[in-house]
């Protein structure tokens, strides 16, 4: 009889791999906290606070899997007599001496507790003693098909002939783990569940099948069995319990599924020994990963973490450099607020692995310490890096170009500037760079950046630069159409325009024209099913006209008949907005809440700006924490957000909160020139005379401002007076 290894456990495999997450990306470039790096909480003391009590120890253990009945608890084959152990039972069958079959039973059965008769015992000679090699050659192939043909061709050879009881075992045996591994690999959770609902949790030893069951257990949501399965692996005592390498790999898995108390308790209870709790390391390091990156996660946490656990983190760090553990460091640090070593963590990360998220965290930490220069160059080296987030990328690019007094801009740097200004539709950075063309005497770039700027979001500024630049061009016709549209809504930009003066030339980088692109999609509605579609809805075609009016009449004129859907309802606040009737936009997005998928997110966007519009600031940033939007508009929203709260402070005074709430903004948008107004008077207010006149002049240089000019004679006789 062929002998098989029962327990195979392979070390090589990805699930004996201590279990690690790798940082996340952060997802929104313009905050200085991110998820980051890891999800893995940490302890210091772990082996001395594990709590008695918990989840894995709280009740004695069941071996019992959900199905119960349907466990085969013998799933892995105990001790049993070989081939010389058995030779004479066989031995006095053949001579047909019962007594002595009976007492030569008796003995094995004292040997082996688990022994039982043979079933071939009392069969030919012949037919038992049958080779079964080919079987096994099979089975080392895993030809289940061949071994039953191979089975039924030595059946008619040899009659009264089966298959062995240890190879219809350790078949069965293989049958299952081939099943297993291959539902696994389809990620076929199910079929995992399924395949591997005989294996028995208290008594089972090939450990990788049970982690296979975890992992299906977790993807399904199925909590009893994933529970089952790590008490019958961790609690087992004695002769029963799993090797020590088995245990920590378990555990690792485990902080997926359980708090760091739970673990804590499991490691108490298991590492009862220094060589065990040398082994527990990496699950304590996973653990202070996890509570690092937890905190860095957790905008209502500003305590720092004990500084022993910090110092063991950095010990870490410093020893094995990996980039995951010195970016969690350096997001730390830039919560709590310490750009200097911030920068330093981030170095390391940015030199062992480039990408985004280090990049992001190297450039914040130096625009923290107010080095521009040095946060500018981070944002240009790892330009292909950042473009994954183009939101920061064009907020980090966006100061060389509106100062560009400070040094040389590379080509490929504008090439990249402008590309991310055109995906994202961006009008604050088109106007940006619509000013950076137009004062370096790149009148025909400047005209198509401003006309694109004007296209995405008017804005008076913006006005003024497309005036300017059709000026320089000779256009004065369409300089006329212009002032005709927008003198009305505008008039004080038209006397700035008359005594601006003509850009002298600068070395400046090419500046080429925004790239055509497709038409712009249209409004974030859709159309309603319940009427057969966009063409045949009346109120929605109004809503595309504009026609907000004949939008609310035909919907009252529905709604009179039935309930509005979630859709209807929401095209219904969008035509309230924009009659400014305030009170019935709400209450329409409210209704549009109810809906799912993209009908909630374009309610929740909806009922923000409403709240904006009225003034309600706290209550359009509660909408937005309870209803996440996309990236671009989370930073609409919140850029508005920010604006208010500077406006309601520099109204009452409040100078300080006035630049906090402007500080904030900036980090989710660029800066326009009336708000760098604002930044400035608040910094005259405060006594920081110099800052606001280099505002001031800044601007002044810049868009020719009056009310910059006149803001920088206001500061400067406010230093003559101080002397």
């Amino acid at each position: 009889m062929k002998k098989t290894t029962i327990f195979k456990v392979l070390a090589a495999s990805s699930l004996l791999i201590p279990f690690a997450i790798d940082p996340a990306v952060a997802q929104d470039s313009v905050k200085l906290l991110t998820n980051s790096a890891m999800t893995l909480r940490a302890v210091d003391t772990m082996f001395d606070n594990g709590r008695d009590g918990g989840v894995l120890w709280a009740q004695p253990v069941s071996t019992a899997m959900p199905d119960a009945d349907k466990l085969i608890t013998a799933s892995t084959p105990v001790a049993q007599p070989d081939e010389v152990d058995l030779a004479a039972l066989y031995y006095y069958a053949e001579q047909k001496q019962r007594d002595r079959v009976e007492k030569e039973a008796a003995r094995l059965k004292q040997k082996y507790p688990d022994f039982q008769l043979p079933a071939d015992l009392y069969a030919d000679p012949t037919v038992r003693n049958v080779d079964e090699a080919p079987l096994w050659a099979l089975y080392d192939k895993d030809d289940f098909e061949g071994i039953d043909r191979e089975i039924q061709r030595m059946s008619r050879v040899f009659a009264g002939w089966q298959p062995s009881a240890n190879f219809r075992d350790t078949m069965t045996r293989r049958k299952q783990r081939v099943a297993m591994t291959s539902a696994y690999e389809r990620k076929d959770w199910a079929a995992v569940i399924d395949a591997g609902n005989s294996l028995d949790p208290a008594r089972e030893t090939e450990a990788d099948l049970m982690w296979m069951m975890i992992d299906a257990y977790r993807e399904t949501g199925i909590s009893d069995g994933l529970l089952t399965l790590y008490r019958g692996i961790l609690t087992r005592e004695g002769d029963q319990r799993l090797p020590d390498d088995i245990l920590v790999a378990t555990l690792q898995k485990a902080t997926r599924d359980f708090s760091a108390d739970e673990i804590r308790a499991a490691v108490t209870r298991i590492g009862t020994t220094p060589a065990m709790m040398a082994k527990l390391q990496p699950v304590a390091l996973g653990l202070l990963r996890r509570e690092v990156g937890d905190f860095n996660a957790d905008k209502t946490r500003q305590d720092p973490l004990p500084e022993a656990d910090i110092m063991k983190m950095r010990a870490v760090a410093d020893g094995q450099k990996s980039p995951a553990d010195l970016s969690l460091l350096g997001w730390y640090y830039l919560k709590l607020k310490q750009p200097v070593e911030s920068a330093r963590w981030f170095k390391q990360a940015l030199n062992a692995e480039a990408n985004a998220d280090n990049a992001k965290g190297l450039y914040l930490s130096l625009a923290e310490q107010k080095l521009d220069e040095e946060a500018y160059a981070v944002a240009a080296e790892h330009i292909k890096d950042l473009s994954s987030d183009p939101e920061f990328l064009m907020n980090a690019l966006s100061l060389r170009f509106s100062r560009p007094e400070i040094g040389k801009i590379d080509a490929d740097v504008v090439a990249s500037y402008s590309a991310t200004i055109t995906e994202m539709k961006s009008a604050p950075h088109s106007e940006i760079l619509g000013w950076y063309a137009y004062n370096s005497r790149q009148f025909e770039a400047a005209e198509a950046w401003f006309q694109k700027a004007m296209e995405w979001e008017q804005a008076p500024a913006r006005l003024k630069g497309l005036v300017l630049a059709k000026t320089q061009l000779g256009k004065k016709a369409e300089v006329a159409v212009l002032r005709q549209e927008f003198e009305p809504l505008w008039p004080e930009i038209w006397e700035d325009i008359k005594v601006a003066e003509t850009p002298k030339a600068r070395p400046a980088a090419i500046v080429t024209k925004p790239a055509v692109t497709m038409a712009a999609a249209p409004a974030p509605v859709r159309a309603d099913r319940t009427t057969g579609g966009e063409n045949q809805t009346s109120y929605y075609a109004a809503f595309k006209a504009k026609r907000y009016q004949a939008c609310v009449q035909d919907l009252q004129s529905l709604e009179a008949r039935q309930p509005l859907n979630n859709e209807a309802s929401l095209v219904k606040g969008w035509c309230m907005l924009g009659l400014d009737r305030l009170a019935e936009a709400r209450d329409a997005f409210a209704r549009g809440l109810r809906g799912g998928g993209e009908v909630r997110h374009d309610a929740a966007y909806g009922m923000a700006l409403t709240l904006l519009r009225g003034k309600l600031t706290d209550d359009a940033e509660s909408i937005v924490s309870l209803y996440p939007l996309s990236a671009t508009r989370d930073r609409e929203v919140r850029a508005e957000i920010y604006f208010q709260r500077a406006r309601s402070a520099f109204d009452h005074k409040l100078y300080q909160r006035t630049l906090d709430a402007l500080n904030a903004r900036l980090k989710v948008a660029a800066e326009p020139a009336d708000l760098s107004m604002l930044r400035g008077w608040a910094h005259y207010h405060l006594g920081h005379t110099g800052e606001a006149r280099a505002i001031f002049t800044r601007l002044s240089q810049y868009i020719g401002n009056p009310a910059a000019r006149q803001a920088m004679e206001t500061t400067a006789l406010g230093n003559d007076l101080g002397r």
